[in-house]
């Protein structure tokens, strides 16, 4: 049985958040209570295949957030937070260009969801703990150089991201999960969470469902991190999903043990005279996963970053790649039903983003796809356009 968040209209509800987020403001502004903190984001890709590819054309796509934060004003360590998000059903990716890492982070299927809300207790700095609907890729893989750019393979790695009935618990398919974490020294964080196996439902993808039979398992993550500075961290971590999968290759029937690992390097390399956190930050990451299951065993991805170029202490440039590798029961299965599937996907990203004023941001981008989903049929795409990210 599912329990889904769709049950109100979604501008109704949309408009009652909004609502609700100004009035809170109010309230907290003429009575001198604390309220939690209500904020905003609405970000905007225009974007357009002008070359290879499905096919060329433009599109429009759109994501807006609206969250509420709250934290104690005591010694308790509590805090919880809310995000209510709204996008539509552009698909770009799987319309004009074909390509498996999908061009922007923010393509999705139309839905008002329910993407996060937690509560969390935090016990003086040396450990905690998160529960409630989680989004992963905030706790694991992250690579907060590579939160820069557009494609979504520079988020969670598409080893992990692909893995499965409809992804793990990220964007759009949120679900229920507990999250913890220890420092057991000054430099070093282990994590490990528990998160439902196949959150949302596979047959309305992007909409916000909870499974209650319990017949899908978990999803185990964990990760150790390292700070090696402040401002650089190596990491790695590991995934396995409890229930059994079906196998790419039919004959082997369902199996067991759909599991990955990633490793990861991210952080300032080297720090500009202006401060400010300006100059030049880089990050690396490898993940694994099991191709009898999951098409992509292989993905590796990296770049560089620059804060605060000509003078523009704001202002981000940078360049990245990343490459998915198929495994080979995928690329036989694809030749089994008369198609084809070559050994890798890769795509090339430079952007720049620099701020309008203190709510606005505009970030041109430009994107190279080699062999869009390994397809020998697709040339390769080359994307253009820009990000809009409005905040409030």
């Amino acid at each position: 049985m599912f329990v889904s968040f769709q049950s109100l209209p979604r501008k109704i509800l949309l408009l009652a958040v909004y609502a609700a987020a100004l009035t809170a403001n109010g309230l907290a502004a003429w009575a001198d209570i604390r309220l939690p903190a209500v904020g905003a984001t609405n970000i905007t890709d225009v974007l357009g295949n002008v070359q290879g590819g499905l096919q060329r054309g433009t599109r429009i796509l759109n994501k807006t957030d609206i969250t509420a934060s709250y934290t104690s004003d005591d010694t308790s360590g509590w805090s919880a937070f809310a995000d209510v998000q709204f996008t539509d059903a552009t698909n770009f990716s799987g319309v004009l260009v074909g390509d498996a890492q999908t061009v922007s982070n923010i393509d999705a299927p139309a839905g008002l969801r329910l993407a996060n809300a937690w509560i969390a207790k935090d016990f003086g700095g040396r450990g905690g703990f998160k529960t409630g609907i989680i989004d992963l890729n905030t706790e694991f893989d992250v690579q907060s150089t590579g939160a820069l750019f557009l494609n979504s393979a520079f988020g969670i790695g598409p080893d992990f991201s692909q893995s499965g009935r409809s992804g793990p618990s990220i964007f759009p398919n949120t679900g229920l999960g507990l999250v913890g974490w220890w420092l057991p020294g000054g430099h070093w964080q282990l994590k490990a969470g528990l998160f439902e196996g196949s959150p949302g439902d596979p047959s309305h993808p992007g909409r916000t469902s909870f499974s209650t039979t319990g017949s899908d398992g978990a999803l185990v993550v964990m990760e150790a991190r390292n700070h090696l500075t402040p401002d650089f961290v190596i990491g790695a971590g590991t995934w396995r999903y409890t229930e059994a999968f079906d196998a790419i290759d039919p004959s082997r029937g369902r199996l067991r043990g759909n599991s990955g690992f990633y490793a990861i390097a991210d952080g300032l390399l080297w720090a500009a005279p202006e401060g400010e956190k300006t100059g030049l930050s880089g990050w690396l990451r490898a993940g694994f996963a099991d191709r009898r299951i999951n098409p992509v065993g292989l993905a590796m991805s990296g770049g560089l970053t620059y804060t605060g170029p000509f003078g523009r202490l704001a202002d981000q440039a940078g360049f990245a790649f990343s490459r998915v590798g198929f495994g080979m029961p995928a690329r036989q299965a694809a030749l089994i039903n008369g198609g084809a599937i070559g050994e890798a996907e890769t795509t090339l990203e430079a952007t720049y983003g620099f701020n309008v004023n203190s709510h606005l941001s505009v970030q041109p981008d430009v994107q190279y796809v080699i062999s869009p989903s390994g397809d020998p049929a697709l040339r390769d795409a080359l994307v253009l356009g820009s990000r809009f990210i409005a905040t409030w």
